[in-house]
């Protein structure tokens, strides 16, 4: 799929029905400036957005996909292979994009921790540093990447974007402080130190 042909048909539809971009990113419920990038090539909108987009513009999801003007009797199995090939690449590329947001996130935030705790538990001791309370690194590390996780998240589902996998890893993230927790409280109970 080509995204500056697609942003061209779409800015040219929507002209066609009288509209700014204003008007269409609030049928939309997303930014004028989202609808802005589509119409200059700069990338397209989420696939949950294309059936309401091609809503909004009178067309059908086949030629909002296939960025043409196309006459329904006419739709062969090839035109419609190809559609459907391109609806997965760019699913596959938005699914990218939020992996490496996500990779993005978690390293800078960890590095982030890291340098924090790293600061606060050095101290000075007959002019050398020793290093104490390390143990706490990873279930903060996990904690705190959860709750940027989540922000992160809410921040794409208010925009429209895919965000199950957002919330999976914070919720996995969110459990791995509880589950060590768990576990450090068994062995205290159980009378076992480690």
């Amino acid at each position: 799929m080509d995204a500056k042909k697609f942003g061209a048909f779409i800015a040219e539809s929507r002209r066609e029905k009288s509209m700014t971009q204003a008007d269409l990113a609030v049928k939309l419920q997303v930014t004028d400036k989202a609808v802005s990038r589509w119409e200059r090539g700069l990338g397209f909108p989420d696939i949950g957005t294309i059936e309401p987009l091609a809503n909004a513009l009178d067309l059908s999801v086949l030629e909002v996909m296939k960025s043409e003007k196309v006459n329904e009797t006419e739709i062969s199995n090839e035109t419609a292979e190809e559609v459907l090939s391109n609806t997965l690449e760019v699913a596959k590329q938005q699914l990218h994009q939020e992996r490496k947001s996500i990779a993005w996130i978690w390293g800078i935030t960890t590095i982030v921790v890291v340098f924090i705790l790293f600061i606060a538990s050095l101290k000075w001791q007959q002019d050398t540093l020793v290093l104490e309370g390390l143990g706490a690194i990873l279930p903060l590390i996990c904690a705190i990447s959860a709750a940027v996780l989540c922000i992160y998240g809410i921040w794409r589902k208010v925009n429209r974007k895919p965000c199950g996998q957002t919330f999976a890893l914070a919720v996995f993230l969110f459990l791995i402080p509880i589950i060590l927790l768990g576990l450090a409280f068994l062995l205290g109970v159980s009378g076992l130190t480690v």
